[in-house]
């Protein structure tokens, strides 16, 4: 249990009763003069000595803020507002309306709400805008009068209906302890009449830096007031007994700790919101006349004026050459004398400014207020830090200093509980080494997390003495939280970081089977990131097929590819002129400003899908720009229906993010972007239907990026568009993202890889694959070919038995022949032809499966066949891919036994068969001449039993038959056969 530690708050010199801010001082200097033109103000400002103001061309930048920038506009800045950043302003509020306390009405005769330009620049730029009341006297008066606060409620919700205003902020300053109930009060009736006037209206607030007397009730404020903005400014003010910064960011001296970090602290501590709080900063600063030239140093009360930027970075009296730093406080400031008398003037640069804005982000808070607009006319220092702070074009270094809200000399304050993540832009890991760390023990603690929240893992909690020292990060961020209690403060902590970038894209590897595909089979992928790298973060695969005209894909699979060899009819022309020539498609007519072409693509198979093309913009006009859409849920409306597009404009140098919804086109993120008119490029537009995340790649440069908070899970249609320009495109692929493995299905419609080799050297499938790693790489893009054949070869026919033309009887009984057409596959090509012998058709009972080559015939030798049985060749065709026909099986041939004789000096050969024979017999011939033949079968007792009588025969082999009678006895017989004179003669057996 602690012991209860009781707290004196001293009130200082610096602060007193008769303290009045910049905004009552410079109210009470103005209205001197009136009602006045803006071109007056500009002259009267001049005749001060302001710069002139600067009229130059709005520098209309493409970042989207991240925070909340509500910048006061004082009526006397005149014609400044047209040097406005406001791509770099989320609100302008209108100062001031004066609140008669007695009857609510304006007492300033120089408002001109009504007809101000700025006001309407502010709206038609799309900035909101705000009507700022002041009152810094005769509070009780205006409690005492209700009939005064209605007034003053009715005619704000009146000005602001008229012109479209978005809300009131108050600034009611001067006010004590008494008023801390009826303020609240008032504060509670107006949100609640403007609320219900005026739905989606703002109630804003400015607060106090320091609240000495209790004002303000902020548990009771929070649920009515929309916006609080801290006046983050006269900390040192005009009657300042030392000359000190405006706005301290830490500590200037140890006797008076009020600074901006302390304010920020003491606000959150009473339960205001950190997504309400604002941090008012000024464009001032303020200049004292001092007793010595050293710092800190006592003012004389002679003199002391406010300098706004702009004064003092024209220096044209010559005092501000050589600015000074202050290291407590992070101030610079200016040593000078003036007439022998010393001077110090503290005001902000853009560094200093950065470092303020730098603690709102640690801290977390909604945004920063400005006093004023226009004090920095003419310079660009702060616009270009709200730009590199708080928009989506911010860059956070890799190398910086972090502390506690103390700074690097003071010690932490009291309640200090916030969450900040450390992610340098591009960084793939980091160190954060705390050089110096001293908490109370046990209660004020720091912790760490190895990531970009604190759901990341716990690296430790560190409080006491016992710190960090050095941390590094497995990835791009690192989290931290402190918190302290009401009780003891210590020096606290500060830490350094630094980055560590991966710029070398990774790389994949793809693996597929190396002989021919038949079937559905699996790719498999390798992907690496170099030594110390980032990591894989997403990677992504394409599968095409060869039509035997050109590549495609499946795009009911989530796949296209098109390198347009033709414009195919999957490509819908709605509107312009698109053809195909060269091998690229082009939509020619510039007249058109909403081109479109597109096709079918199912959109919903992955988590991510990558769309990938090459394209070039060009033409005579001067607003040409192109893009595409994806995920859209009707690719025949003229925005696609529901869908998003990136569009790159080549004239205004940007690319622009959009969303469709209901056919309507909504621009929800510009950013700059050099794109060169008839430039061939390469662009990558990665989306996570998941995360609503799209991400632009232009020649594997990281461009930009939107996040989608209501994601289109899915998609129907993708479609290039354009306008005004002559838009060329080739080599369109659409990848979807996958695992280490996928499985690819061939053979059918449906299939991934719809079609076979055309012929054996030509491919007919393509796996592409593409990797990321976590630091934004892109891989090359790499192939591998597939060869594909599901067909088994064309059987061999016709298939004959013998040699020649086909035979049923073979006398041989140690070999048989057979011969067959040529098999053919168009896919994988013939391999070798299989055959097989067999007794019954189709059987190889005989010959087993033998391989015979690419020949077209065999002779299979070594048979021992029995004479009498009928044997049958069987083919078969095996093709590249393994695949084999069917079997194609001769129609037999029966194996004789055959008696021959033969003459070879003569070209002579006669023969018979069957041995023995049954009712059948027939003689062969084998003549190199034609000759004169005849026969006679004679029995035992040499009667002749079968005669063929003398007949002239042609060369060449000849089979003659022999009539046997059927009654013919068993035994053995005497064939006799005389060509041209010479006998021959032979034994035979009749069973």
């Amino acid at each position: 249990m602690r012991a209860t530690i009781g707290i004196l708050f001293l009130v200082s010199s610096f602060f007193c009763s008769a303290q009045i801010s910049v905004m009552q001082e410079q109210s009470q200097h103005y209205a001197q003069f009136g009602a006045q033109s803006e071109a007056a103000w500009d002259s009267i400002r001049a005749a001060e000595g302001a710069p002139a103001v600067v009229q130059r061309t709005q520098d209309r930048g493409s970042c989207a803020l991240t925070k909340r920038v509500y910048g006061w506009h004082p009526y006397w800045v005149g014609s400044v507002y047209n040097n406005y950043q406001w791509n770099l302003l989320s609100d302008l509020c209108y100062f001031d309306y004066t609140v008669s306390p007695t009857s609510g009405n304006n007492l300033n005769s120089s408002f001109q709400w009504s007809t101000s330009g700025a006001v309407t620049d502010a709206i038609s730029n799309g900035v909101d805008v705000h009507i700022c009341a002041t009152m810094f006297s005769g509070h009780s008066s205006f409690w005492a009068s209700s009939a005064a606060q209605q007034t003053f409620i009715s005619n704000i919700i009146s000005l602001l209906q008229a012109r479209g205003g978005k809300g009131v902020n108050i600034d009611f300053e001067g006010m004590g302890a008494s008023d801390r109930i009826p303020f609240t009060n008032f504060m509670i009736s107006l949100s609640n009449q403007l609320h219900s006037a005026i739905p989606n209206s703002e109630v804003s607030m400015a607060l106090y830096a320091v609240d000495w007397s209790n004002v303000f009730d902020v548990p009771a404020l929070v649920p009515y007031v929309d916006a609080f903005i801290i006046m983050g400014y006269d900390y040192y003010w005009s009657g300042s007994t030392t000359a000190g910064p405006d706005d301290p960011l830490y500590n200037f001296q140890t006797s008076y700790n009020y600074t901006l970090t302390k304010s920020m602290t003491f606000y959150l501590s009473q339960g205001l919101p950190e997504s309400k709080l604002l941090l008012g900063l000024p464009y001032y600063g303020r200049e004292w006349e001092t007793v010595s030239g050293t710092v800190p140093a006592a003012t004389t009360g002679n003199f002391s004026v406010t300098r706004t930027f702009n004064v003092v970075q024209a220096n044209a009296n010559g005092y501000y050459n050589t600015t000074l730093w202050e290291p407590n406080s992070f101030s610079p400031y200016y040593v000078f004398q003036v007439g022998g008398n010393w001077r110090q003037c503290f005001i902000n640069n853009g560094y200093s400014l950065g470092k303020r804005f730098d603690a709102v982000n640690q801290r977390g808070i909604a945004g920063i207020g400005i006093w004023a607009l226009g004090y920095d006319d003419g310079y660009m220092d702060f616009w270009d830090k709200i730009e590199e702070k708080f928009t989506n074009c911010s860059v956070v270094p890799c190398t910086d200093t972090i502390y506690d809200m103390g700074g690097p000399l003071r010690n932490y304050y009291n309640d200090e509980d916030f969450t900040y993540t450390i992610a340098p832009s591009g960084a793939t890991s980091l160190d954060l080494d705390f050089t110096f760390f001293n908490t109370e023990l046990n209660y004020d603690t720091l912790w760490l997390y190895d990531g970009a929240s604190t759901a990341a893992p716990l690296i430790g909690a560190y409080h006491g003495a016992n710190g960090p020292g050095l941390v590094s990060s497995s990835g791009p961020a690192l989290t931290m939280r402190f918190k302290s209690d009401g009780g003891v403060v210590n020096a606290g902590w500060y830490a350094v970081w630094n980055c560590f970038s991966d710029v070398t894209a990774p790389a994949t590897q793809i693996s597929v089977p190396s002989a021919w595909v038949t079937q559905n089979f699996t790719a498999s992928f390798t992907d690496t990131d170099n030594s110390g790298g980032s990591g894989i973060e997403k990677s992504f695969y394409n599968v095409s097929d060869y039509d035997g005209t050109e590549w495609r894909a499946n795009a009911a699979n989530g796949f296209f590819t098109d390198d347009f060899v033709l414009l195919n009819p999957e490509w819908i022309s709605a509107a312009g002129t698109w053809n195909v020539g060269a091998g690229v498609l082009e939509q020619s007519d510039e007249s058109q400003s909403n081109t479109n072409i597109y096709a079918a693509l199912t959109q919903n198979l992955s988590n991510r899908y990558l769309y990938h093309w090459q394209g070039k913009i060009e033409g005579a006009g001067n607003n040409r720009r192109a893009g595409i859409h994806f995920f859209s849920d009707d690719g025949s409306l003229a925005n696609r229906g529901n869908s998003y597009f990136a569009w790159f404009r080549v004239d205004q140098q940007s690319l622009e993010f959009y969303k469709t919804i209901n056919d309507v086109f909504y621009l929800q993120s510009s950013v700059p972007f050099a794109l060169q008119p008839a430039t061939w490029y390469d662009f990558k537009i990665f989306y996570d239907r998941i995360l609503g995340t799209i991400e632009v790649y232009v020649n594997d440069a990281f461009i930009a990026s939107w996040t989608d908070a209501s994601p289109y899970a899915g998609g129907d249609y993708v479609s290039f568009r354009s306008g005004n320009c002559n838009w060329q495109v080739d080599d369109f692929r659409v990848y979807r993202s996958r695992f280490p493995s996928v499985n690819v299905s061939i053979g059918s419609p449906a299939a991934d890889i719809r079609h076979q080799n055309p012929n054996p050297s030509t491919p007919s499938g393509s796996i592409a694959s593409i990797t990321k790693d976590a630091a934004g790489n892109l891989s090359p893009v790499v192939w591998q070919d597939v060869n594909v054949d599901w067909t088994a070869p064309a059987p061999a026919a016709p298939l004959e038995d013998g040699s020649g033309s086909d035979i049923d009887t073979t006398y041989n009984l140690a070999q048989l022949e057979a011969n067959w057409g040529a098999s053919s596959d168009q896919h994988s090509g013939l391999v070798q032809h299989f055959y097989a012998i067999g007794s019954t058709p189709g059987d190889s009972d005989v010959v087993a499966w033998t391989s015979n080559g690419l020949a077209a015939n065999v002779t299979h030798t070594g048979l021992s066949l029995a004479p009498g049985q009928w044997y049958y060749v069987g083919v078969r065709a095996e093709n590249g891919a393994g695949l084999i026909s069917q079997a194609v099986v001769s129609d037999g041939q029966v194996a004789e036994l055959s008696t021959s004789v033969q003459d070879p000096a003569a070209g002579i050969s006669a023969g018979a068969f069957p041995n023995p024979f049954a009712d059948r017999l027939f003689i062969t011939l084998s003549l190199a001449r034609e000759a004169r033949v005849s026969a006679v079968l004679r029995d035992g007792l040499g009667r002749a039993v079968a005669v063929m009588n003398d007949m002239q025969v042609a060369p060449g082999a000849h089979t003659l038959p022999l009539q046997v009678e059927a009654d013919l006895a068993k035994g053995l017989y005497l064939l006799q056969v005389r060509i041209d004179g010479q006998e021959f003669f032979a034994n035979l057996a009749h069973h």
